[in-house]
């Protein structure tokens, strides 16, 4: 499954399928940086309705806690403090497993945080499509993922504040 950033900045974007439908929507506020994360859905009465998965918001100083909303449950998952963050975040997801965003090369992988490293999810930045083909930038959700869909926006999210820097808009023909 692969969605697609509308904008580069994973803070403030819709998140698209490849045939143009909205499943995600980030927003930052300016009171100190609380991001939310919305997922759409379709809902038979009142049509397509927006429902808060994720909350990320800024620990003074220098932390974050980030709200996980899943089978209406609140986690609470405390990434370090951007000091002390090097290339990767490790924690507890809510089925009890631990993972890991590591970051490779400048692209953020979601890995399970075992011996067997397997991939979840990962994030491919945009190309301007200079000396290859342009593409948008996107969140690839791996087999391995599909469960785990709304887990791996919203700690993907609060990994991008931190450690990706925004890169501009580019031109893009599609």
């Amino acid at each position: 499954m692969e969605l697609y950033l509308r904008d580069n900045d994973p803070t403030r974007t819709l998140l698209i399928t490849a045939s143009g439908e909205e499943l995600y929507k980030t927003e930052t506020y300016q009171d100190g940086g609380t991001t939310v994360v919305l997922r759409f859905q379709r809902n038979a009465g009142a049509g397509r309705v927006a429902l808060e998965v994720g909350k990320i918001e800024p620990l003074q100083p220098r932390g974050t806690r980030l709200f996980l909303y899943v089978e209406h449950k609140q986690l609470v998952l405390r990434p370090p403090a951007i000091e002390g963050m090097d290339s990767s975040w490790t924690f507890t997801g809510p089925d009890g497993r631990s993972y890991k965003w590591q970051l490779f090369v400048r692209q953020p992988v979601l890995l399970l945080n075992d011996h067997s490293s397997t991939p979840i999810a990962r994030y491919r930045r945009a190309k301007l499509g200079i000396v290859s083909r342009s593409r948008r930038a996107f969140l690839e959700i791996f087999p391995a993922g599909v469960n785990l869909v709304d887990f791996c926006v919203v700690t993907f999210v609060s990994f991008a504040k931190h450690t990706l820097a925004i890169e501009p808009e580019p031109s893009l023909s599609t």
